[in-house]
């Protein structure tokens, strides 16, 4: 699972429906992008994450930040048409598989470093990447998207540091194009407003179960939203003694620590209900800043680490014991495709209730947690 951008990499970590796939990710992203989905639970939890992610952004943006979102949102109006050509097009069900071959590992390094520069410092390509619509009006050593082929044709050689601004920018006005397609088709949310002490002892127990589960403490530094999955659901559809509605009843809360479309980004799904999903999630750059993947056959040198890991964090943090079976997954993408993945899924079995963790083989760390009655 590359990390090309944060939102890419937070999709790619939810656990939903194959339903949602085909309803919400496919009509706001125009065709399945991102690898590596692994779909469990309730649509609504994830509409509501998914538009919670999308719209996500704070209060304290940067001076360069704004320099970032003047410059996506004052593209000219045959640019902006361009990107959203390429959006309708894109049927890509990872991200690397839209390019003609992947970074190497100084291209990747330098492409991190010079992303901070793009989104924390201002600092932009000279010139934006060429769109072009065949092959032959390129040299091999340049960089463009090219319409024939459907992807970004990437450089034979080593990229120089203007090549990879160009792609990281083209990457910022790609994103906002996705983000406004959500905003019209409606999938960008509102933050709940709750009684302040209902919302601060909310956010509360999100911050605890970070800091308790992941060991980080986040300051007053950092953007807070919460969005209740029941405002986006027609109130006579549902029936509070339903189990689909108890279901996905959830607060989604969202940290982030910048504006920037590549934060570290935490989020926690909290059940309104008894019974209800719990997820708890974690992602963006900080934890997605290595190029490493494994296929499955190669993963199998890290099954008994990872799992040793995986039920000494759920008995931990969760008091939960030996599982009665566990399944490994994690290497398909959303088109039930072989593919390679920094993470191991886990799922643990305890009776009918599938709790699944999600163990990172190059970090050596839980990324994510879901499942049923894991909230006392």
């Amino acid at each position: 699972m590359k990390r090309d951008e944060m939102n890419t990499e937070f999709y790619s970590e939810l656990h939903i429906s194959d339903a949602m796939v085909d309803e919400l990710v496919a009509d706001v992203k125009k065709g399945k992008r991102h690898a590596d989905f692994r779909f469990r639970y309730s649509t609504a939890i994830v509409a509501a994450a998914i538009i919670a992610a999308v719209g996500c952004g704070g209060i304290g943006a940067s001076a360069a930040y704004q320099a970032y979102k003047n410059r996506v949102e004052t593209m000219p109006e045959e640019e902006q048409a361009v990107y959203q050509q390429e959006l309708e097009a894109d049927t890509y069900a990872a991200v690397e598989e839209a390019r003609t071959r992947n970074y190497t590992d100084a291209e990747y390094k330098r492409y991190l470093e010079l992303e901070d520069a793009y989104y924390q410092d201002g600092v932009f390509p000279e010139q934006n990447i060429k769109h072009v619509s065949r092959l032959d009006e390129i040299t091999t050593d340049e960089l463009a998207f090219v319409e024939e082929i459907n992807q970004i044709h990437m450089p034979a050689g080593e990229m120089t540091d203007e090549q990879l601004l160009q792609l990281i920018d083209y990457y910022a006005k790609y994103n906002y194009t996705i983000e406004q397609n959500a905003e019209e088709m409606g999938y960008v949310a509102e933050q709940t407003v709750l009684p302040e002490e209902e919302a601060d002892a909310i956010k509360a127990q999100g911050l605890a179960l970070i800091k308790d589960c992941f060991g980080v403490e986040l300051d007053d530094s950092w953007d807070y939203g919460i969005y209740n999955t029941m405002d986006y659901i027609d109130p006579e559809e549902l029936d509070p003694d339903d189990e689909i509605t108890r279901d996905f009843a959830a607060y989604v809360l969202n940290y982030t620590e910048s504006d920037a479309p590549n934060a570290t980004f935490y989020q926690v799904i909290l059940p309104m209900y008894d019974g209800g999903v719990f997820i708890l999630n974690r992602a963006g750059k900080a934890y997605y800043n290595d190029l490493t993947e494994y296929t499955r056959a190669e993963a199998d040198a890290f099954v008994e680490e990872g799992q040793a890991a995986v039920l000494q964090f759920v008995s931990e943090k969760f008091g939960l014991g030996t599982p009665d079976r566990i399944e490994i997954g994690g290497f398909e993408n959303g088109l039930g495709e072989e593919c390679t993945s920094q993470t191991i899924t886990f799922s643990l079995y305890y009776g009918e209730n599938e709790v699944t963790v999600d163990w990172n083989m190059v970090h050596k760390m839980v990324y994510c947690i879901a499942g049923r009655n894991l909230l006392k």
